[in-house]
């Protein structure tokens, strides 16, 4: 398989797990080994059903748009392996996200004006953040390595039970592009952005379905939590012309630039 393939894998944990504290609970750094008999270091959260199809969905998405996220995997961890810790749910799977091979930093806050605007992708997540309702990628959860080189990580408040499909979620990434720019520009940005949001409606949502819901998880119930996702995501799109411009903080509304694409064109998945 391709390593920038979008279908999540399948793999099992191998003690020792190191525990580590984060301020959303414990994120445990382990190896796994994959169903090619290959070791690889991943890091592991025990989450339930419902939170690993966010995570897996969101992933998938993203390498599904070439954004850098590393290999996401659904990992079978033995409850031994984890003392005095909760399984997420009853199967003992977790969500795994393969480790960066080299050194990787958070973003300071002073940086990430600078970090952000000279990321060549940034629009593209920034757009991602907005239509999967993701409000927390920055600081933390956009790392960037010495050789510049950026990865994606934690989708965990992605996709909320609460968010509407046509609410603004002020993605963070788009605030700090649009950061000081000109009515002129934000517009240029909007238009660039509505050619993102083409690709989001050109997802196939059956790929989706084949590279999420694998047939070793599918008698789990994850594809309730899938399908919930993918319903709110296909309503969405048709606002997302309107929820940029609000994101985007646009006030001449009826500033006219070639290439716009009209909201008309955007199709909604039929249920």
């Amino acid at each position: 398989m391709a390593i920038n393939h979008p279908e999540v894998q399948i793999a099992n944990a191998i003690p020792p797990l190191r525990a580590k504290e984060t301020r959303k609970g414990t994120t445990f750094q382990a190896a796994i080994r994959d169903t090619s008999n290959v070791r690889r270091e991943a890091f592991l959260k025990l989450l339930r059903l419902e939170d690993i199809a966010r995570e897996v969905l969101c992933a998938v998405l993203a390498r599904m748009l070439g954004l850098p996220i590393r290999q996401a995997y659904y990992v079978y961890v033995e409850p031994s392996y984890v003392p005095g810790h909760r399984a997420g749910n009853r199967h003992n799977l977790a969500f795994g996200l393969e480790r960066e091979f080299y050194p990787t930093f958070r973003i300071a806050n002073d940086q990430i004006n600078e970090v952000v605007n000279r990321w060549p992708e940034a629009l593209v997540c920034g757009v991602l953040d907005e239509w999967i309702f993701n409000t927390d990628r920055l600081p933390k959860n956009l790392l960037y390595s010495d050789i510049r080189t950026y990865w994606m990580i934690d989708h965990d408040e992605a996709l909320p039970n609460s968010a509407q499909p046509e609410e603004v979620c002020y993605s963070q990434v788009l605030h700090v592009l649009a950061d000081g720019r000109t009515e002129l520009e934000l517009h240029r940005i909007r238009r660039d952005a509505l050619s993102v949001v083409e690709r989001l409606n050109n997802i196939d949502w059956n790929d989706v379905r084949t590279y999420v819901l694998l047939p070793d998880v599918a008698t789990y119930g994850i594809n309730i939590h899938v399908e919930k996702y993918i319903r709110f995501l296909s309503s969405r799109i048709k606002y997302m012309p309107d929820i940029l411009t609000q994101s985007l903080g646009i006030r001449q509304l009826n500033m006219k630039l070639e290439n716009y694409i009209s909201s008309t064109e955007l199709k909604e998945e039929k249920p």
